[in-house]
């Protein structure tokens, strides 16, 4: 089927999302050119389908998989086996084997279900995105076509009203889709908008336009063509009006789908109708080349990026996307359209077959040997294990006290030691900041570095996105009548070895609870993995508090992220929002009779310092940060203020990070972030005895405290 209209739609679906990969004219929902394609492929698909089993009563499975293997795979298989060596060439060591499995799962028709469960990952939030990551579309199309020749063969198989019994079944699959994906667009959007369950009713509008196509052309043509030009302006606006806040793709994404589907109805021989523009040379030049231009620019923009080792600016964009121009018409002439277009293939479905499994073949080898790279991500050089121990402090209450047992006596202490908030920076901190070679013995490993968090992350502990009911987990002295806590987010989980270690040596019962993107404070949040507001995090809290009580927690350590943004601006509260958030949260505690005590953000390095040293192997400088940078000062004193105004002990951190002007991505031969902002499970170690010394005091006079009372 020729179309020009369909051809200039191509066009305009490929070049709004490469205009919105590239960060050109604002086009903040260009993603939606590919539900346009989602709609089309659902629409050809059918037709052709429907056409042959009109003239011959039935469908040739080989012959539509021997099609579809002549128009996708060698195209893709280039593209696939380009990135992984382009790849190997400019990207940071530490993305390749990431990038290997992403080639194994574009080979084999699940990227969309990799990227779904990468998406869902909080731990991976921070990494930068795949060069392969636009293979997920192709991989929603590819399992489309999979099931879809079969179950409409059996929807049409010996019916008289075959395109009856079509249309209704098409239709309860459609509507079970799109219910399926309002309802995860607001549970799990990541699954909404890369799975087929999701996504298949978009194709199914598509397959219905195409059955119903005889009553459609039945429509006057000025009433088709009113639709085709609304259809085309619905489809332009969602570019601009759909964006980060709006939940998508949900009911949203009917605005681009409905376009597109009017366009369509108003037909390629309208005179009046929107192919008056489609037709336009330019987009029936571009539409002709959309699949292969769509394969080629994402690459082209990612790796780019790591070659040039910064952000692109506009010149650096406009390079890259004619590179990829260039790229996607060679690969259209001298390898799409021959295969696709081969004779012989065409005359012979199985060598077609045997062709697309033997370039699947060729695209998973590659991936695999790209995934087993052993390249070195260490220099030869050995470092010295830092040394944990605080210069300068700031002064304290003179007064002495011990670790209490069980037989503590009755005996009121005397005056309160406090929390001790490092004055200077560490030594340690200092001497990392110097440092010019990542160590050959460096605990964990760049390799190992994402893996390295607290174990409450496998044991189910720290709850991830979706629960909001707190798991009970014992730690340190169990049997203990003295209670301790953690609250907050994952910038709160990444102390848990700290206090858990410090728990056992002071004979304190630990229970932590932390939850991924969730404050302890009572503000609405925007949950950045999910695109959506977090309704989890309300009764979370709600119920973490209850728990508390219930525990009989004395003293609760609380920490989350700076960052976290809020719902109505999707920027990160203000220090006043943040003061008075505190305030009721520590008034609600004491009240409680729980002491709190509060520990301040880690800083932001702006970067996935694992993957920076990888690149930077014998350049360690150049993975180190600004402190000023780092720490959003303002935000962090917030936390201070808070605990002033409501005399609470506050812990400030920044000195065990940072140095003066500086913060060191490496400390002696530990790293210190596993990703763009927690520490690892190892730093957090080296830091306890440090955290003993500045909180192990006052917590133990709380215990004396309470024991008396």
């Amino acid at each position: 089927m020729k179309r020009r209209d369909i051809e200039g739609l191509r066009a305009l679906a490929v070049g709004v999302v490469v205009l919105y990969h590239a960060h050109f004219f604002a086009l903040r929902g260009g993603f939606v050119g590919v539900d346009v394609f989602f709609v089309l492929s659902g629409f050809l698909i059918t037709s052709l389908l429907a056409s042959e089993y009109g003239a011959n009563k039935r469908i040739s499975l080989r012959q539509f998989y021997a099609r579809r293997a002549r128009r996708l795979l060698p195209a893709s298989t280039l593209v696939v086996v380009a990135t992984v060596i382009a790849g190997r060439i400019w990207l940071e060591p530490l993305r390749l084997r990431d990038l290997g499995h992403d080639a194994i799962s574009s080979a084999g028709f699940f990227a969309n279900i990799t990227f779904a469960h990468r998406g869902t990952d909080y731990l991976q939030s921070t990494l930068p995105p795949s060069a392969l990551q636009h293979f997920w579309s192709l991989a929603v199309e590819e399992q489309f076509y999979v099931v879809w020749p079969a179950l409409l063969a059996l929807l049409l198989w010996r019916s008289r009203h075959f395109r009856t019994r079509a249309v209704v079944g098409i239709s309860v699959l459609s509507i079970a889709s799109f219910a399926v994906c309002i309802w995860q667009t607001n549970t799990t959007q990541q699954w909404a908008f890369f799975g087929l369950h999701a996504r298949a009713w978009e194709l199914g509008l598509g397959a219905l336009l195409a059955l119903a196509w005889n009553n459609v052309n039945k429509i006057a043509a000025w009433l088709r063509a009113v639709m085709g030009w609304l259809g085309l302006t619905a489809v332009i606006a969602s570019c601009f009006v759909i964006n980060e806040k709006v939940l998508f793709p949900g009911y949203a994404v009917l605005l681009p789908v409905a376009g597109t589907l009017c366009v369509l109805i108003a037909g390629d021989d309208n005179r009046f109708g929107p192919q008056i523009l489609l037709r336009f040379q330019p987009l029936q030049f571009i539409g002709a080349r959309s699949y292969s231009l769509y394969l080629w620019h994402w690459p082209a923009l990612i790796i780019g990026e790591a070659a040039y080792g910064h952000t692109l600016n506009a010149t650096e964009r406009i390079l890259l996307l004619g590179i990829a121009f260039c790229g996607a018409c060679l690969s259209y002439v001298f390898v799409e359209n021959p295969v696709r277009h081969s004779a012989k293939l065409q005359l012979k479905p199985m060598l077609a077959l045997t062709m697309g499994a033997g370039l699947i073949a060729i695209s998973l080898a590659a991936g695999i040997v790209l995934k087993s790279n052993s390249s070195s991500l260490a220099s030869d050089v050995v470092a010295a294990a830092p040394v944990a121990v605080q210069t300068t402090t700031t002064q304290v209450s003179s007064a002495t006290t011990v670790a209490p047992t069980a037989e503590t006596t009755t005996t009121v202490p005397g005056p309160p030691p406090v929390v001790v908030s490092p004055s200077a920076p560490l030594e340690a901190v200092e001497q990392g900041v110097l440092a010019q070679e990542v160590p050959s013995n460096l605990e964990p490993s760049l390799r190992a570095a994402m893996g390295d968090k607290p174990i409450i992350y496998d044991n189910g502990c720290h709850v991830s996105v979706g629960p909001s009911v707190p798991k009970k987990c014992e730690y340190g002295a169990k049997k203990s009548t003295f209670t301790v806590a953690l609250f907050g987010d994952s910038h709160a989980a990444q102390w848990f070895p700290t206090i858990q270690m410090t728990a056992r040596q002071q004979g304190w019962r630990f229970l932590p609870f932390t939850k991924s993107g969730c404050p302890p404070i009572d503000l609405i949040t925007w949950n950045m993995l999910s695109s959506n507001t977090y309704p989890q995090c309300r009764p979370w809290r709600k119920n973490v508090i209850e728990m508390m009580i219930a525990e009989k927690v004395q003293v609760v350590f609380i920490s989350s992220s700076v960052k976290l943004m809020a719902v109505n601006t999707r920027n990160p509260f203000l220090p006043e929002q943040i003061v008075e958030a505190q305030t009721e949260l520590l008034t609600q505690l004491k009240a409680a009779g729980i002491t709190p005590i509060l520990i301040t953000d880690t800083p932001y390095p702006g970067d996935n310092l694992p993957i920076c040293l990888s690149r930077n192997i014998k350049n360690v400088p150049r993975c180190t940060y600004d402190r000023e940078k780092g720490y959003r000062v303002e935000r962090i004193q917030a936390i201070i203020d808070a605990g002033a105004k409501n005399e609470v002990q506050v812990l400030d951190i920044s000195n065990w990070l940072c140095g003066l002007t500086k913060c060191p991505a490496i400390v002696g031969n530990i790293l210190v972030n596993r990703d763009g902002d927690h520490i690892t499970t190892k730093y957090a170690q080296w830091l306890q005895p440090l955290f003993d010394a500045a909180v192990s005091p006052y917590v133990n006079y709380v215990r004396q405290r309470t024991s008396v009372s």
